[in-house]
């Protein structure tokens, strides 16, 4: 199968993947808060955001085994493959340990004190954060196994357990509403006992499929590739953690300064946005180890070359859903939420501008993670992502309004840290600048103006009412398509789609 089809193949699983998650988590929580109630519900949530904290260490170690193990992939050396899992296994064993130590010492400062949790629920709640800890560990250490099924693209396997999990999860969540006893305490159990089910099927599927994964040699690993995968797993963690800080930041800045009226807003324009992150994001996740693995095998323009597409059509993907939603915001909050906080709509337009810009660079990351030299990157990159909170506290000090916390984030996180990317990208593989603004950005720009000139022409004479204002939306879906197709994508890429879909209809037309 070659590399195109490949990629599309496994995109394709990844959004059944997303939209059956999507849909079956929705009606999951429904059940779960139903059964829980408003108070247990809430306070499962306190204790699992909690552990969420620690979670940029869990992230950062396995970026390091999926750029290794398919770096090693590229180059063909079957003895490398084999040390780096057993060195990343010994790795995420270790991390387990050390997460494992750093939750129980933080048990003893958020049960004293920190955590706001109602009388009479404390040892129950102690209970819960015991199974979630048990839940991290195993998440832990199974991402070696996850690394090996990226690095073989096997997205078909990764997508069947994500629905796996949603489905166990629905029936938890069923579970719990019949049980006659103490239904957090129950589902905590259940939860860690789902935790450890995945992991078994998992770690199962990966021993009889890839040799690489077999037990027997998990003792045989290279202390070198220990040192450079913990290396590069922490520059990576300096940069994801600098994130956070901001991020977390900004909404603690909000808070302190305007109340949780505006935090309730910027949740729901964190929440939206985060939902079309991940339709670039599933994109990004098929094409990532293709691109590491050309790397590894020395194929430097070919890397370059699925670096740029990556960049065109994941801003083409996001900006497809993005714009008509953008357009007409206060129509689809409207049809959402039953009450719009006041801001709500103006920090859900800010976000969504951020993530169009984000989509134009954001391969070029994968790229220089790939090339595997990091470090000055992500120094540089950190204080570009650590910036905007320290001059959003200034501002808002001096009164300004609190758009210009996701302001300062487009400015510095966005604009200044794209920068940064385009000039490492340059100076560590080459990456033509010219090349970039010709086939990425002009296209993508060019397509951005011609939407939004139609929408702009089109608006004015369609009237206020939701039905028509619902179906002037779905009208710029449409229009989008073709748009696309004439204007942003080059005269190859309209071949490459033509022959994808040619090969997709003789391969249907065989059975």
């Amino acid at each position: 199968m070659s590399t195109v089809n490949r990629v599309v193949k496994n995109t394709l699983f990844l959004y059944a993947r997303m939209g059956t998650s999507i849909v079956v988590s929705v009606l999951t929580t429904r059940i779960l808060l139903d059964a829980l109630g408003a108070s247990d519900y809430g306070l499962y949530n306190v204790v699992a955001g909690a552990l969420a904290m620690l979670g940029f260490l869990s992230a950062s170690m396995s970026t390091a085994s999926l750029r290794y193990m398919s770096y090693a992939e590229g180059k063909g050396d079957i003895t490398a493959i084999q040390t780096i899992f057993n060195s990343s296994v010994r790795l995420h064993r270790m991390l387990a340990l050390l997460v494992c130590g750093l939750y129980i010492i933080a048990g003893f400062f958020l049960f004293n004190g920190i955590l706001n949790i109602p009388s009479g629920r404390e040892t129950t709640a102690m209970i819960v954060y015991g199974c979630l800890i048990f839940s991290t560990v195993f998440s832990i250490t199974i991402t070696p196994y996850d690394a090996v099924l990226n690095a073989h693209e096997n997205m078909f396997f990764y997508s069947l357990v994500g629905i796996i999990d949603v489905f166990l999860k629905l029936t938890i969540a069923v579970l719990i509403s019949y049980s006659d006893y103490d239904r957090l305490l129950f589902y905590g159990l259940l939860m860690a006992g789902e935790s450890w089910l995945l992991r078994f099927i998992t770690k199962c599927y990966c021993d009889r499929t890839y040799p690489v994964c077999r037990a027997k040699s998990i003792k045989e690993h290279d202390n070198e590739i220990l040192k450079k995968m913990a290396s590069f797993a922490g520059w990576n963690m300096l940069n994801i953690c600098a994130g956070m800080i901001s991020l977390y930041g900004m909404t603690i800045a909000i808070n302190h300064f305007f109340g949780t009226l505006l935090n309730a807003a910027l949740g729901i324009a964190t929440q939206l946005q985060g939902a079309l992150m991940g339709v670039s994001g599933n994109m990004s996740k098929a094409l990532t180890p293709v691109l590491v693995k050309k790397e590894g095998a020395n194929q430097r323009h070919q890397m370059l070359e699925i670096s740029y597409a990556g960049c065109k059509f994941s801003f083409l993907l996001f900006s497809f859903f993005a714009l008509p939603i953008l357009f007409s915001m206060p129509v689809v909050l409207q049809l959402w939420l039953k009450e719009v906080p006041e801001w709500t709509v103006l920090f859900c337009m800010l976000w969504f501008v951020s993530g169009l810009i984000e989509q134009l660079y954001h391969f070029l990351y994968q790229a220089i993670q790939a090339e595997g030299n990091i470090k000055r990157f992500n120094i540089c990159s950190s204080i570009a992502n650590i910036i905007p909170i320290i001059l959003t506290c200034v501002e808002f000090q001096f009164g300004f309004q609190p758009y210009w916390a996701i302001l300062n984030w487009i400015i510095f996180r966005i604009m200044v840290d794209g920068i940064i990317y385009i000039y490492f990208a340059h100076k560590l593989i080459g990456l033509s600048v010219l090349r970039w603004i010709k086939y990425v950005l002009i296209p993508c720009l060019a397509s951005f103006v011609c939407i939004s000139c139609i929408y702009w022409r089109i608006r004015p004479q369609v009237s206020d009412s939701l039905l028509v204002q619902l179906s002037l939306l779905i009208i710029m879906f449409i229009i989008s398509l073709p748009v696309y197709w004439y204007v942003a994508l080059s005269r190859n890429d309209r071949h490459v789609f033509s022959s994808i879909v040619t090969n997709m209809r003789r391969r249907k037309s065989l059975y």
